[in-house]
């Protein structure tokens, strides 16, 4: 026996699977305040401690980055592996932040000890990811704090790299953890309806 879809029911239908789609992607919020929180303190706390040469290496305090790795991906994992529904939307999205950490690491890599560029262009790829997401999305936080993220590395740039992991923190700020956090507001209105 064949179903057939009233035009309300096919309206009801693809209502329900853009709204899934968009719960989906809203988990990101977590990611963007975690990520926000601890590059901007990690940032500060490195300018902290090479301001006032507190230890020998100030940029050891990076390292705190590979726990927030860990926490992220497994919460990540968690969450994705809860999701009843995947959509399309949802893979593009994680592909543009694979494609941005794959990014992040090899710029890392290459540029170690060239401190000077790494902040800027840091800040360029989160504006890329962030500009990207946002208009998938349609979020336009996210789309005017990957264009913050955009002016932030202009200013990191010229500041140099001293100043620029202070520039790293306000970018930071701007570009995920205010849109993280009204990320997450429309994720709790969203859930709440």
């Amino acid at each position: 026996m064949e179903n057939k879809l009233t035009h309300q029911d096919s309206l009801n239908l693809i209502t329900s699977m853009i709204s899934t789609a968009k719960g989906n992607v809203s988990q990101s919020a977590f990611h963007m305040i975690l990520w926000g929180w601890v590059v901007m303190i990690v940032s500060f706390s490195h300018f902290i401690l090479m301001k006032f040469q507190i230890i020998e290496h100030p940029e050891l305090v990076w390292l705190l980055m590979f726990p927030t790795l860990f926490v992220s991906l497994y919460v990540g994992f968690k969450k994705g592996s809860q999701e009843k529904v995947t959509s399309h939307l949802d893979t593009i999205f994680m592909w543009v932040w694979l494609a941005f950490t794959i990014s992040m690491a090899l710029m890392i890599f290459f540029l170690y000890q060239k401190w000077d560029i790494i902040s800027p262009m840091v800040l360029m790829f989160a504006g890329y990811a962030t500009f990207l997401s946002g208009k998938i999305i349609k979020f336009k936080p996210m789309v005017y704090g990957g264009i913050s993220f955009w002016v932030w590395a202009l200013i990191a740039f010229y500041a140099g790299s001293y100043y620029g992991l202070l520039v790293t923190s306000a970018g930071i700020f701007t570009g995920y953890l205010i849109p993280g956090i009204m990320l997450q507001r429309k994720k709790n209105e969203f859930k709440a309806s």
